[in-house]
Order: structure tokens, then C-alpha cells, then sequence
């Protein structure tokens, strides 16, 4: 039953016998919490996936550091937070051996379908996993989580888990690269209740694709709460918006080099940006690179 259908059984309730409105509403009770908890188990980058492929589609800025370091490995990758294969898909294409693990089964098919295009599906294993709950036969010479994905692990305990299982799947000597986001983060946490545009795309002949995030600052952590609307509008047609809400932690560098620490890992360097400048407390970004012990 659709839900504007819900609203026509409530608002006809008063031409209900009290029989019929119970059982009425006994079964729009369930439905109800059958939707909701479908919704509840289903991934928000499910719901996305088709505009985050979009919106990242040309982003290339750090594919560079990830396939020197690679070489510099020698050996297979791990990608956590792999997404549609941004990153994934030019490692392959360089020869290495990847696997690449995220949480959403939409994002993984959308990485699925362009390997499958460039030839390169039996290069890499797509593995459906929470990052949390890592588990993988098999040991790295190197793994990443690129363009801030770490940060969307906001408790202490999950982001030690999170460390903890990548030092597990990594050889002695290894290495871990972790890229955060620093000055476009901080930027966002001051401009908390504003409504910002990220950018729009044109997806087809008539249509364009639009992000705007409205971020919202905790007062007592490092955490931004982003409220992300994606609007489709197609010419003469009205507009389709979905709306998703991600969190995102703030961290400060001795914060993330004692995480790492604990975890196992050797601190070998920190750079603030893609072509590996020094980092500074302005940097855009915060990427560490770091040794399996």
C-alpha cells in the first residue's frame, strides 16, 4: 500500500466502524514497521551510489600517490571504503592485484560493471564487508582508505576496531595510508546550519544532478553531522531529491598518529596534501602513512 494511502485511512477514520478502524490501523501499525524496517537495514550509500559515481568521477587528484606507494610495496593492495572503484580501477590497470571491500552492494556493482568493461574483473575481488568486521583470508602488502572514509567512523572504539583488523590483514612491514580530510572539514564546521553547494553535473541530454550538504557541529566532540540533498531535475519535469544524513570525525593529527600507534603501526611520515607537501594545521589534507610493525 502506498503511504499517501496510509494518510487517505486516517483521514476517513471518523467513517470507520471502532472494529474496522482497529483493525485498520493493527495493519498499517505493521506495515509500517515493516517499511521502516527495511529502510533501517538497508546502507545510506546504497540509496546514493549512482551520484557519489558521478560526482567523483573525474576526481583523480591522489591516484599518483596511491600507485607510487604501490610500487614501492611490491605486492597486493587492500582498499577499504572502495566505493565504485575510483581508486580500485587505475591500481588494476598499473598490474597490481586488488581487493576492495565496502559496505554497500550498490557501490560494489557499480565498481563490478566498469572492471567488467576495462577487462580487469579477474585482476580484483569485491568483497562486502563492514570495515568494523573485517575478516579476509589473506595478507597485504599495502592498504588504503582514501578520501576520507575513516572519518565516518566516529566512536573511539570502532575506529580502534577499524585500525586493529587493517594491521591484522597487512604483512610485517606493510604499509597503511590513511587520507582525512582537514581544511574543507574544519571550513564546514564553521559555517554549521548553512546550506552548501558541492557541485552539479550534467547526466544526461536533459538532466543535471545537484549536491548541497547542510553541515551541523557537535558541541561537546570533533564531529560534524552533514545532511546531504541530491536533486535530479530534468528538463520540464519536477524535481527528485533524496536525502541521506552521515556523520563525520574531526581529527587532530596527534589524535589519529596514537590511534595508529596502538594499533601496531610505526609512524613514517605525514603529509598535508596529495603530492605529498609537508603538512601544517591549514593543510587540505591529513595523509599517513604508516608501517605494520
Amino acid at each position: 500500500m502506498p503511504l499517501r494511502h496510509h494518510k487517505l485511512v486516517i483521514r476517513q477514520w471518523g467513517s470507520y466502524t471502532k472494529g474496522r478502524a482497529v483493525d485498520d490501523l493493527r495493519r498499517l501499525i505493521a506495515l509500517c514497521k515493516a517499511v521502516y524496517e527495511g529502510f533501517n537495514g538497508m546502507n545510506e550509500y546504497d540509496l546514493i551510489a549512482p551520484f557519489y559515481d558521478v560526482e567523483h568521477a573525474h576526481f583523480s587528484e591522489d591516484l599518483d600517490m596511491y600507485i607510487n606507494f604501490a610500487g614501492l610495496c611490491g605486492g597486493n593492495v587492500l582498499e577499504l571504503a572502495c566505493g565504485s572503484g575510483r581508486v580500485l580501477l587505475p591500481l588494476a590497470e598499473e598490474g597490481y592485484e586488488v581487493t576492495g571491500v565496502d559496505s554497500s552492494a550498490a557501490m560494489l556493482d557499480i565498481a563490478r560493471q566498469r572492471l567488467r568493461e576495462e577487462g580487469l574483473l579477474e585482476c580484483c575481488t569485491l568483497v562486502q564487508q563492514d570495515m568494523r568486521d573485517l575478516h579476509l583470508d589473506q595478507k597485504f602488502r599495502m592498504a588504503i582508505i582514501a578520501l576520507g572514509s575513516f572519518a565516518h567512523i566516529t566512536t573511539r572504539t570502532d575506529q580502534q576496531k577499524v585500525l586493529a583488523n587493517i594491521r591484522a590483514h597487512l604483512s610485517p612491514g606493510g604499509l597503511f595510508i590513511l587520507d582525512i580530510s582537514n581544511a574543507d572539514a574544519r571550513y564546514m564546521e564553521e559555517l554549521s546550519g548553512q546550506l552548501l553547494h558541492q557541485g552539479s553535473w550534467q547526466t544526461g541530454q536533459d538532466s543535471v544532478l545537484t549536491h548541497f550538504v547542510s553541515p551541523a557541529s557537535s558541541s561537546d566532540r570533533h564531529l560534524l553531522e552533514l545532511t546531504h540533498f541530491y536533486d535530479q531535475h530534468r528538463q520540464g519535469g519536477p524535481v527528485e531529491r533524496t536525502v541521506i544524513t552521515s556523520h563525520l570525525y574531526l581529527f587532530e593529527r596527534g589524535e589519529i598518529e596514537l590511534l595508529l600507534e596502538q594499533a601496531g603501526f610505526a609512524m613514517k611520515d605525514i603529509y598535508g596534501d596529495h603530492e605529498l607537501g609537508p603538512y601544517h594545521l591549514e593543510s587540505q589534507r591529513l595523509i599517513c602513512v604508516a608501517e605494520a610493525k
